[in-house]
């Protein structure tokens, strides 16, 4: 059995315990989703939950992902889309997340079964982008051996070229994304000091995607947001540093409505701060705990309309990651001093 294996049937009777909540949330998560077929969606999606938990649950990781690599592969070549198959498994996985937020034993669990689940939502991603592109590849090479026997056909080829090249651009750009995912999981899940945390999740996340400025803030107890950030060179401050100050600004109205605030030109924006010279568009994610806003990550970059849809989710991922991390730093502090 592998370490993944293993770490997943470690985390499967705590996934268990939480099965009807993670199916309602995963069913609220799809209700705005156009699902394939007629099938009735909650019937399917309890099958597959049962499915996954049943296989975890008898340390069968690695044969689920084998079988689901398989199945991605033969939908493929019948024709069907996987988009959305691939945003389904994404929700399931951050609705599992969610659920192993709910209480837990220790810190070392959690940041074991959140590694774990990670790395088994990224290969599940991955399976589904690779079967895709090898499917598109396989159909890209008929069409330019038929397209080859004609002149005729040189603009179809063409087209099918193109058709490619957009494919193969939004693939690695999924690919970018989750190793993003992957990265700040494996920097941060270690970490119990919430300084440092904020601090590594906000380096990782600007390194990764480039942007002007990424910060991770916190409510303190006085209603004062303090955390840290991570800056590109040449922005008018140091790479790092500490970020304090009242919950005003884009970050204030993402705290206050808790739902992601995307500004595209921030000149056009009244509640916008300029604190970062050079920014032209910024997002805002907050961190809910249990619904509450508790803190938020805050994206700058000097690209106007920088941020879409897709940034949106990977931001509200990220999110997920933090709280978990952010309430394991805290509980791992009240314990030590409880033991002073």
């Amino acid at each position: 059995m592998t370490p993944l294996a293993v770490s997943l049937q470690k985390a499967a009777p705590r996934l268990e315990s939480r099965r009807a909540a993670i199916l309602e949330a995963w069913l609220r998560a799809l209700a705005d989703t156009a699902a394939p077929g007629t099938g009735d969606l909650r019937e399917s999606c309890e099958r597959e939950l049962d499915i996954l938990l049943a296989r975890l649950r008898i340390g069968e990781a690695e044969e689920l992902l084998d079988e689901e690599a398989r199945e991605g592969a033969r939908r493929a070549r019948a024709g069907s889309s996987l988009q959305w198959r691939a945003q389904a498994l994404s929700r399931l996985d951050r609705c599992c997340l969610g659920a192993l937020a709910d209480g837990g034993d220790s810190a070392d669990h959690d940041r074991e079964a959140v590694l774990a689940l990670a790395e088994l939502g990224a290969r599940r991603l991955e399976a589904l982008l690779r079967a895709s592109e090898e499917e598109n590849h396989r159909r890209l090479l008929e069409t330019q051996d038929q397209a080859a026997q004609a002149a005729e056909k040189a603009r179809e080829l063409e087209r099918a070229n193109e058709a490619l090249r957009k494919s193969e651009r939004q693939s690695q750009h999924r690919a970018e994304q989750i190793a993003l995912l992957s990265s700040v999981a494996h920097r941060i899940a270690s970490i119990l000091d919430a300084e440092r945390l904020m601090q590594e999740a906000a380096e990782v996340i600007q390194a990764r995607l480039n942007h002007t400025y990424v910060a991770v803030v916190v409510l303190d107890d006085e209603g004062v947001l303090v955390g840290r950030w991570a800056g590109r060179a040449g922005i008018g401050r140091r790479s790092a540093g500490r970020a304090q100050g009242p919950a005003g600004g884009v970050i204030g109205r993402a705290l206050r409505k808790r739902a992601p605030q995307v500004v595209p030109d921030v000149s056009k924006d009244p509640d916008y701060h300029p604190d970062v010279p050079g920014t032209h568009s910024e997002m805002v994610i907050p961190l809910l705990d249990g619904g509450e806003a508790v803190g938020a990550i805050d994206f700058q970059t000097e690209r106007t309309g920088a941020f879409d849809l897709d940034a949106v989710a990977v931001g509200e991922t990220l999110a997920e990651f933090l709280v978990v991390a952010l309430r394991n730093a805290r509980l791992f502090s009240e314990s030590r001093r409880g033991q002073d």
